[in-house]
């Protein structure tokens, strides 16, 4: 396509109007937020009005110029797929369903425009499924949950999205549905004007309310829960709502639930009629606002009530499925702009499979035509998308699939976590080679090859890889060998034949799998600091592991213990404060060298864990033994150390080399240093890489059978196209906010569902 410059893009809603420019190697412009003139904000402005101030805050938003110009609009309405005819939107225009020929209206007041028009889940539909690694999925759905609902399902073997006679497709908002709530029946009207739909429980309006039915049944427990309180108190619904979710409200939690039910019941019957349904993706405000709540609320209601049979026999196929898209993975203005490139191709309609192409600006990459994301060939020609380090920077790319050899396994990543020692390796603070990073998550075998020995290892089977070998120091997974964050993967004769494979039982739900590992780590940790049966464990580091094990401790070191939880930053301990199981004493650690507990840590018997990046080990190591002084303390040293590591409290001790003793879970039981500290203390020091099977699969565990107690330190969700620009933002700044929160743990959904 030749055009006379980047395309204007749109996506008009109920709530707000966006405009930017748009190109596909430039991606997006500076974008302009402005109210929509719509019914839902102008409850008494007549219809004839809302549409010409429509009308004109949309022409008003394509610059003029010489030649013309291009437009892409995301319109958020039921419109006829085919002529850009809306039918209705309650959102916009209440209860009106008088047709408006929206592309001839505005072809009429800007004649010097090309318009491309297309309903805006559809246009985020486009922009999901332009990611690398979804080329290989059959079919995918893309429900919104705004100030209206509705959905949209692609053939992607075809890129075609089919419509009815009048041109419409998946108006799922004003089916019929039901609720209840505390204990009773709840009737409501739609946007729309009827009532009774999913939209009057499920979407945003209907969300508020239903926590207006709520207050209303039961004013007692709505003022005692924190969603009462704080909105008492002036809080925002939707804030008070996941700050209330956060904490464990479980007022906040029934409401969730009421409304999320009839979504769930749309999801449970679109696959069962259609199981080619590779994925089903929940976009807009609701879910997005209220992240993995959403989506447990939601799956919590398939695994009650399932599908019929495989909802028994094989429950994760459909809770796989389920994604809540991360911020940006379905943007209504990219999603517009492809819609309008593909619009000025002599070919035009949607053609989902085209690529991102660089399409939002974030350092991805087409693969050339390959589909291989997940499933398809391995061996000469096939190639896979991958997260690959450039420098400073990390982009999508295309790598080989080779097909596995004698003794050798490819499998396809599932969910990856993204952990802190990947990051030190993007800011150069480690020297590892590997192009592609990750070694935490859960995998599917797809191949194995010749003379794989053990039954269990067959196509299909869902796998935890340990990424340390305990004594072949060539693999390392995301170290020196290619990590998970990619579509394939090739894991090695050694460490297929000396067991680092592992099937798993039980595979926690969702993106669950990124805690694997890392859970693992404090698992083993905690057993070797039970032997010292402490009476107060101190955890130094805010990051993953620390939290962790703030939330394992009672369950694994043997008995009741108090926990104290040094944080390094002032943003780290507000999150801790606002998390639902927190530490008895979070504090931050210039408050903890001030006196902070002062008097308390110094007595008694205290089991230390430094979980932090290596530059810190050493630090947070001198720390803990400064506020001990008096104590018996046993210390583990989880976090890395560069070689050689000597404190002035241990002289003459290389650290490195007692860390170093412990390795891929050997020997049994782990080597414990029993140190003279400088002033005469008797220490016991021990430290690890790596951790043994037995520690993943309980782990694994422990994740199926309490998953609500870590679920949401998963702060941060998205695929391998987003994990691209987010590991460049990431590796280029020290901080921890990604999309405006903080980031604990990122889960990187890697492959497509099996």
């Amino acid at each position: 396509m030749s055009t006379p410059g980047p395309i204007t893009v749109l996506d008009v809603g109920g709530t707000h109007v966006r405009s930017a420019a748009w190109s596909p190697g430039g991606g997006l412009g500076e974008v302009l937020d402005q109210p929509s003139p719509s019914r839902l904000r102008n409850p008494g402005t007549p219809v004839a009005e809302l549409r010409e101030r429509l009308l004109g805050t949309i022409c008003a938003a394509v610059p003029r110029g010489p030649g013309g110009a291009v437009a892409g609009v995301s319109f958020g309405a039921a419109l006829d797929h085919r002529s850009g005819t809306v039918y209705g939107s309650a959102p916009l225009f209440g209860d009106e369903t008088t047709p408006l020929d929206l592309r001839g209206e505005l072809r009429a007041r800007r004649p010097d425009v090309r318009w491309h028009v297309v309903n805006d889940v559809t246009a985020a539909l486009l922009h999901f499924v332009s990611a690398p690694h979804r080329r290989a999925h059959r079919k995918v759905l893309l429900m919104t949950v705004s100030s209206g609902i509705a959905c949209r399902t692609v053939d992607l073997r075809s890129g075609t999205i089919a419509t009815d006679g009048c041109g419409l497709q998946g108006e799922v908002g004003h089916l019929p549905a039901t609720a209840r709530l505390a204990g009773g029946p709840v009737e409501l009207l739609c946007d729309c004007g009827r009532p009774g739909h999913v939209s009057s429980y499920a979407s945003g309006p209907g969300l508020r309310r239903m926590a207006d039915v709520l207050r209303e049944r039961v004013p007692d427990r709505w003022e005692r829960s924190l969603l009462g309180r704080a909105t008492a108190e002036g809080t925002a619904f939707e804030p008070a709502l996941r700050a209330a979710l956060d904490a464990g409200d479980d007022l906040a939690a029934e409401l969730l639930d009421a409304s999320t039910a009839p979504v769930a019941d749309v999801l449970r019957s679109a696959l069962c009629l259609d199981p080619e349904l590779d994925e089903l993706a929940l976009s807009g405000g609701v879910p997005g606002g209220l992240g993995p709540h959403y989506r447990a609320s939601v799956l919590g209601h398939l695994r009650r009530e399932g599908l019929y049979l495989t909802g028994e026999r094989a429950p994760d196929w459909v809770t796989d499925r389920i994604t809540v898209c991360s911020p940006g993975e379905a943007n209504g203005l990219i999603g517009a702009g492809l819609a309008a490139l593909d619009g000025e191709s002599p070919a035009a309609g949607p053609d989902p499979d085209r690529g991102p192409a660089d399409a939002d600006g974030g350092g991805t990459e087409a693969d050339g035509g390959g589909r291989e994301a997940d499933g398809g060939g391995t061996g000469a020609g096939a190639t896979h998308p991958a997260v690959v380090r450039e420098g400073d920077a990390t982009r999508l790319r295309p790598r080989p699939t080779p097909a596995p050899g004698p003794g050798e396994l490819s499998v396809a990543p599932l969910v990856a976590g993204v952990c802190g020692t990947d990051l030190q390796i993007l800011r150069g603070l480690r020297d590892d080679g590997a192009p592609v990073l990750g070694h935490e998550g859960v995998a599917r075998i797809v191949e194995a090859g010749p003379g794989v020995a053990d039954p269990r290892l067959v196509p299909g089977a869902r796998v935890v890889v340990n990424p340390t070998h305990p004594s072949d120091p060539s693999f390392l997974l995301g170290h020196n060998v290619d990590g998970m964050l990619q579509a394939r993967m090739l894991i090695p004769e050694n460490a297929v034949r000396d067991g680092l494979v592992v099937p798993l039982e039980q595979v926690p739900d969702g993106n669950l799998p990124a805690l694997i590992e890392p859970l693992a780590v404090v698992r083993y940790a905690l057993l070797a600091l039970r032997a010292h049966d402490p009476d107060t464990l101190l955890v130094i580091g805010d990051g993953t592991v620390g939290h962790l094990a703030v939330r394992a401790a009672g369950r694994w070191l043997g008995r009741p213990v108090r926990t104290v939880h040094v944080h390094h930053t002032r943003e780290g301990l507000e999150w801790s404060a606002g998390a639902p199981h927190r530490a008895d004493h979070p504090v931050r650690r210039e408050d903890l060298e001030a006196g902070a507990l002062a008097g308390t840590l110094d007595r008694g018997r205290v089991a230390v864990l430094v979980a932090t990046p290596a530059p810190a080990t050493l630090p947070g190591l001198e720390l803990a033994l400064a506020v001990t002084e008096g104590a018996e303390v046993a210390v583990d040293l989880v976090g890395g150390l560069r070689r050689p590591a000597f404190s002035d409290r241990f002289p003459g001790v290389d650290l490195a080399e007692v860390r170093a003793a412990n390795c891929g879970g050997l020997p049994v039981p782990p080597v414990v240093g029993r140190l003279t500290a400088a002033d005469g203390r008797k220490v016991s020091v021990l430290g690890h890489r790596g951790v043994a099977n037995e520690h993943l699969e309980y782990a694994a565990a422990e994740l199926c059978r309490d998953p609500e107690r870590y679920r949401d330190l998963v702060t941060h969700e998205t695929d391998l196209a987003g994990a691209a620009g987010i590991l460049t933002g990431l590796a280029r700044d020290e901080g921890r906010t990604v999309a405006g929160r903080r980031l604990v743990k990122l889960a990187v959904r890697t492959g497509a569902p099996s």
